[in-house]
């Protein structure tokens, strides 16, 4: 399984923002935490830039890579409802979200995350939905979430001095935090970026976006998580349906509107 995609950190599943922002923390807090550069833009690009493929097979649950993945245990293929240019929009129900991602990807739902990787496995998104009880306004969500980002840098930063972390605040209320040259154990270092924003359809929900690339991929793959959480768009989950697609029949969730 591809650390860089599958972070056992990510296994939290579905639970309130208050315990989920504690995955920014790799040790003990400290007292002082750095002063971390805050960055107002993302790179840009377009689907195609990023499509490996020139058409939507990749998202094919009958198709045998997608069988042998839902085999193993990683929940249901992700079902396309629009394909546009360079990429499609993909059902997700654990987030109640419709998702872009580029031609030759793949995507699972496993009722608490939905993940999207390249089929080397070496990129991949995971993206988590939330409910923010427990915080006033999404500025407080944001302080408090950057709090632990600013200690998750600081414990980092003294542990290898090649490590480097950012912030992120966009004019459209989305933040969060990139960070460069991870090295955890004898792997190869890897980046990674973390971004919330409001559900597209419940303010009192936030969306997480964890991206994991090679550190020499890392600048160019920014460009494509910026376009993916700008043009998600919320889904309708039918009223008493099980959003936890490992309860919910193949057929089912395949004919979700």
């Amino acid at each position: 399984m591809n650390r860089d995609i599958f972070p056992e950190q990510l296994h939290c599943g579905r639970r309130i923002l208050v315990a989920l922002i504690a995955v920014f923390v790799m040790g003990t807090p400290l007292a002082q935490t750095p002063f971390l550069v805050i960055e107002t833009t993302l790179p840009t690009g377009t689907y195609a830039q990023f499509a490996l493929t020139k058409d939507s097979a990749s998202f094919a649950a009958g198709s045998p890579e997608n069988k042998d993945l839902l085999d193993k245990g990683f929940g249901f293929p992700l079902s396309v409802r629009r394909v546009l240019d360079g990429h499609v929009l993909a059902l997700a129900p654990s987030t109640k979200l419709l998702v872009p991602a580029p031609f030759g990807w793949r995507g699972f739902d496993d009722g608490t995350r939905t993940r999207l990787f390249t089929p080397t496995g070496n990129v991949g998104v995971v993206i988590n939905a939330m409910p923010t009880d427990g915080f006033e306004s999404w500025d407080e969500t944001r302080e408090a979430v950057w709090k632990h980002a600013r200690e998750t840098a600081a414990v980092r930063g003294r542990k290898d001095p090649r490590y480097q972390a950012r912030l992120i605040r966009l004019a459209d209320g989305t933040f969060g935090m990139r960070e460069a040259n991870i090295y955890d154990g004898e792997d190869a270092p890897y980046s990674s970026v973390i971004l919330f924003r409001r559900h597209p359809v419940d303010p009192r929900t936030a969306i997480r976006m964890n991206l994991f690339a090679p550190v020499t991929d890392f600048e160019r793959y920014l460009a494509l998580v910026a376009l993916m959480i700008k043009d998600m768009q919320g889904a309708v989950i039918a009223q008493g349906l099980d959003t936890d697609v490992n309860r919910i029949p193949l057929q089912t969730l395949m004919a979700l509107p």
